[in-house]
């Protein structure tokens, strides 16, 4: 008999966008709000693509995310999101959903999501300064005792905590802001990498602190994606 230590496999993890879930009412004035929301989707995307071990994709409609998914990426038919978790008929044991609107949302909050999925059943990153959240987590399969649909705009820890068995079963994760209001481009930084999109098109703005200049450089070395080619699988 081997004496090898033995280590348990890797959780197969899923993080996907909710393109219903859209930055439209955070438009500033003088922005299109329709290219404001589609930048804001494909950079809220853009953060799940640039996870370690994660897959990725977005919830929509194909007109609405076939132009920015990368190879190999999901597309998920519009669902609640008990719906979703139960369609992906146990090809995850993890999976994370955030909204279209969080174009500037660092990694390091849908990886600490992923991590509290290590001991709870679900973990919720609520929305700073709001009522909804910025990501929701789920162990896969969906938890008997969760009997409520989870919803990105409305902030489920309080009944979820009610409803829980234990109260480690319920996790919360680190704050985010959303693009929910019309002065939310406030709130981003344009210190922070990544958001190329949604920067580009508020260029010339005064975002926070200072104008939307380019973002701190990656690390030396650090490469950067391909073009998009043909869209993943479509999964229903």
């Amino acid at each position: 008999m081997s004496t090898e230590p033995q280590h348990a496999a890797e959780p197969r993890r899923l993080a996907a966008v909710v393109a219903r879930h859209s930055a439209l009412a955070g438009a500033p004035p003088g922005i299109d709000a329709a290219a404001f929301a589609h930048a804001c989707l494909a950079d809220s995307y853009e953060v799940l693509a640039d996870l370690v071990a994660v897959s990725c994709g977005i919830v929509g409609t194909a007109a609405e995310v076939n132009d920015l998914l990368w190879p190999g990426s999901l597309r998920l038919a519009p669902a609640s999101t008990r719906e979703l978790v139960l369609g992906l008929g146990g090809r995850y044991d993890e999976v994370v959903l955030v909204p279209a609107d969080v174009p500037d949302l660092p990694g390091l909050v849908v990886a600490k999501v992923f991590k509290a999925l290590r001991r709870a059943d679900v973990c919720v990153a609520p929305e700073r300064g709001g009522g909804g959240a910025v990501a929701v987590g789920i162990r896969v399969p969906w938890p008997e005792w969760i009997s409520v649909d989870l919803d990105l705009d409305d902030d489920p820890v309080a009944r979820l905590t009610e409803l829980a068995p234990r109260r480690s079963q319920v996790a919360v994760g680190p704050d985010w802001h959303r693009m929910r209001g019309p002065t939310a481009v406030e709130r981003l930084d344009p210190g922070l990498e990544g958001w190329e999109l949604t920067r580009s098109l508020l260029s010339g703005r005064l975002l926070g602190s200072g104008a939307a200049g380019p973002p701190r450089p990656r690390p030396a070395g650090a490469p950067r994606r391909p073009p998009p080619a043909a869209p993943g699988p479509e999964t229903t």
